[in-house]
């Protein structure tokens, strides 16, 4: 019997010689995809958008979608500057005894300083960037931020246990 042996086509997908230089790679031909129908000019996307999320298949693409609202707390992306502004403040909130845990946490107003620093950093790089929900959702932060680390290090300190204590006059005069 004479056995066939299966044959494999091998094609390289790498985008670079090994020297460094780009290949040329022919592009497969695709089939032409269904011309969409023409929709109004309300519903087309903006281009950003379009190049943002590219449809996976032509039915996708010929799926109408809505315009991409740059102000809706919705759009992709939004979660994420609102997430990182949380991510820091809960540092920041941690360290300056703002959040009830067991392990009782305490007070480090370095690191507190270090994360009210960042997000200031942030507020001054982003200014003009930002859509009005995350433009006040900064603010509203790194104020309650600022003003708890500013209480925290003008209040005056009890005195601690381990000094000698002060007397006063009735200790003295022994409450006479």
């Amino acid at each position: 019997m004479s056995e066939e042996k299966p044959t494999f086509k091998v094609t390289d997908r790498r985008l670079f010689n090994p020297d460094g230089t780009p290949r040329d790679i022919p592009r497969e031909e695709e089939p032409p995809a269904p011309a969409p129908a023409p929709e109004p000019e309300t519903q087309q996307p903006t281009p950003a958008a379009a190049a943002e999320t590219p449809p996976a298949t032509p039915a996708e693409a010929a799926a109408p979608r809505e315009p991409a609202d740059e102000a809706s707390p919705e759009a992709p992306g939004d979660e994420g500057f609102l997430m990182l502004v949380e991510f820091l403040a809960s540092f920041a909130a941690d360290a300056l005894g703002m959040v009830n845990h067991p392990g009782g946490g305490g007070v480090n107003l370095p690191l507190a300083k270090q994360c009210i620093d960042m997000l200031g950093v942030l507020h001054r790089k982003t200014r003009g960037n930002l859509v009005g929900e995350e433009q006040q959702f900064l603010d509203m932060i790194l104020s309650q931020l600022r003003m708890q680390y500013v209480s925290l290090t003008s209040a005056p300190r009890p005195p601690q246990g381990g000094g000698p204590r002060g007397f006063s006059g009735s200790d003295i005069t022994g409450g006479r």
